[in-house]
């Protein structure tokens, strides 16, 4: 039997001073540390920065281990099954180097996940932004918790963000069905996000408890893998969502597909979208996703129509007619993501002076 309660996965790659509030997150758990397995995958990192602090921690820590890849993988899939193939405790989660865990996250999911007896617990998170943060929006509403027994009892489930760093599932379970991250490509975190919600007994979604804090980092000198928008990454995605469809096919699990593909075809035309791709670039994509959208798509309606008519152009192999249509909405989707950024700054303004309020208001209490 383990010593750990519960393992926490890193894959480590030119990761530098962004991994000392990753580690520290998680040295402050309310769990207790001792009771937590770290494991570091260093994906064959070229920064003397990074290996130095991975080495600082691994020589001050017994419980933060590493394990230094030969070559690089290019993906997190790979680095993310060699480290769940290391860990020792009953319970697994993955965590990105440059995020971080409330201090009561490991708490929390531990804690609901023996209680419960349940193959996998979620959370919710938090947006962080340059200028500050949001709560993820959820689906569900104010709901506290779902709790259900498989994923049959709520297919919704299977439209929440895959976010994988906010799973914590039971090892066993990934062992007896084969649910591995894809390597080689992307999307592999929604392939084991759907994966395991598909053959889950008892999962547990902890809807109005947002426990990790995922940094999105879009800025042309500091960008986050997702936020990579050259061919080479967007193709990369479209390949996790092939092998998704075949893997829903091969599990005779097809009648899920609308709920699977939702929350995600669009999303990726949305990253073309954005993308700096030059029209033979997104040619290309559009040819090889376009069997993939006939067979999968489904409208999501948080884009409000703006894709319909690059859909149909795809679906019809009018591919010259997608690739003008994605470049008119380019202009549409960075005027309403410089409106967003705005309103971010605003709340954070009233956040701040609200707060400034309060304190005074205090002072003035304990001063009477």
């Amino acid at each position: 039997m383990s010593k750990y309660k519960l393992s926490v996965i890193i894959p480590t790659f030119n990761t530098g001073v962004f991994l000392h509030e990753s580690l520290g997150s998680i040295i402050n758990q309310s769990i207790g540390f001792e009771n937590v397995e770290v494991i570091l995958v260093d994906d064959k990192s070229s920064d003397p920065l990074t290996l130095s602090i991975i080495d600082d921690y691994v020589s001050k820590y017994s419980n933060i281990k590493v394990i230094y890849l030969e070559e690089n993988s290019g993906f997190p899939g790979r680095p993310r099954n060699v480290g769940i193939n290391a860990s020792t405790s009953d319970y697994v989660i993955v965590m990105d180097h440059d995020d971080s865990y409330e201090i009561d996250a490991f708490e929390h999911l531990y804690n609901t996940i023996t209680k419960e007896n349940a193959d996998v617990v979620i959370c919710n998170f938090n947006q962080v932004f340059k200028d500050g943060s949001i709560p993820f929006k959820s689906l569900f509403g104010d709901v506290s918790s779902i709790k259900v027994e498989n994923i049959e009892e709520n297919k919704k489930l299977l439209q929440i963000p895959a976010a994988i760093w906010t799973r914590l599932f039971r090892k066993s379970f990934l062992k007896k069905h084969n649910i591995r991250f894809l390597e080689g490509m992307l999307a592999e975190d929604v392939y084991v996000g759907v994966n395991s919600l598909l053959n889950a007994k008892g999962i547990v979604y902890l809807n109005s408890y947002y426990g990790y804090n995922y940094k999105t980092r879009d800025t042309d000198e500091d960008k986050s893998t997702i936020h990579i928008r050259n061919k080479k990454y967007i193709d990369a995605i479209l390949n996790g969502f092939l092998n998704i469809s075949s893997m829903i096919e091969e599990q005779n699990k097809e009648k899920y597909s609308d709920d699977i593909f939702k929350p995600h075809l669009t999303s990726w035309l949305y990253t073309i979208v954005l993308s700096n791709t030059n029209k033979e670039e997104r040619k290309q994509l559009f040819k090889k996703a376009s069997t993939l959208y006939k067979k999968r798509y489904v409208d999501d309606p948080y884009f409000k129509g703006r894709y319909n008519k690059l859909v149909n152009y795809i679906q019809n192999n009018q591919f010259d007619q997608a690739v003008n249509e994605s470049i008119k909405l380019k202009s549409i989707e960075e005027n309403m993501n410089v409106k967003l950024v705005n309103e971010i700054k605003e709340n954070n303004k009233l956040i701040n002076k609200t707060k400034n309020k309060f304190k005074k208001s205090l002072k003035k209490i304990f001063k009477n």
